[in-house]
């Protein structure tokens, strides 16, 4: 749940990532500033943290971490986005509780948000089955019900079989630099790249249109989700709403404005 870096359990500082017992871990410090940016929170206090997990842990450790919205054991990630906080209610309080129609709507909006981060930030997916469902659900064993065979939310799922094509299709997402872009108010935006290209993804949490203005070059970008920069460099975000825009390139010195 912490920087595994730097863990206390029982009195003992754990040496899980310096070659001897851990490979990498469940990757719940991005969890907390995906979710806690998407929440409202402090959009430069997320990407601090993003970062400093980049920065403590080794680059073998980075590439194999196992990014996660939602496990077993926390709320899904639907009901932590858009659902009333349960505030230490009780049970029965948390089987009855549903999202209604008006806030499904806005959780299902920002799971795509949520969701391309999962993807795109340092490591690998890990996805918590049901989450490209739609399954909303509280703390155990009301996070753990049985997929919805049928009953999955269409738009999602074909939204999830998106970004694992996108993942599939971008070397940069495997082991490329991650370089932070806009971190401020309702805006989110950061890159990969390596040496085929560059990937910029970028987000709007907020309930009004947003502009994140790229270098010159980026106007030449294909979009892969969302929209592409104008020819001035210029990335319109609707609100509530991402994009991934893939720029190749061949010479290296394009990208030393980031």
């Amino acid at each position: 749940w912490e920087d595994a870096s730097n863990k206390i359990a029982y009195g003992r500082r754990r040496r899980y990532l310096l070659g001897d017992q851990l490979d990498s871990v469940m990757n719940y410090p991005f969890r907390e500033a995906v979710l806690a940016f998407l929440a409202g929170g402090d959009a430069a206090g997320s990407m601090e943290r993003i970062l400093t997990v980049l920065e403590n842990y080794p680059p073998q450790a980075v590439r194999a971490l196992l990014n996660n919205i939602g496990t077993h054991d926390t709320e899904r990630a639907l009901t932590a986005l858009a659902g009333e906080p349960a505030r230490g209610r009780g049970r029965r309080w948390q089987s009855e509780a549903r999202l209604t129609r008006e806030q499904r709507a806005r959780g299902l909006a920002l799971m795509r948000l949520a969701s391309l981060m999962q993807y795109t930030l340092p490591g690998v997916p890990c996805v918590y089955y049901g989450d490209e469902a739609g399954l909303e659900g509280y703390r155990d064993p009301f996070n753990r019900g049985c997929f919805p065979w049928g009953r999955e939310d269409a738009g999602l799922v074909e939204w999830y079989r998106g970004l694992g094509r996108l993942r599939a299709g971008c070397s940069c997402l495997k082991k490329g630099a991650f370089v932070p872009v806009a971190a401020e108010g309702d805006v989110m935006a950061y890159l990969r790249r390596d040496g085929n290209g560059a990937l910029l993804c970028a987000f709007n949490r907020g309930g009004v249109p947003r502009t994140v203005t790229l270098p010159a070059e980026w106007g030449g970008a294909e979009a892969l989700l969302g929209n592409a920069p104008d020819a001035g460099g210029h990335l319109a975000l609707p609100p509530i709403s991402c994009a991934a825009c893939r720029l190749r390139y061949e010479k290296r010195e394009l990208f030393l404005n980031f």
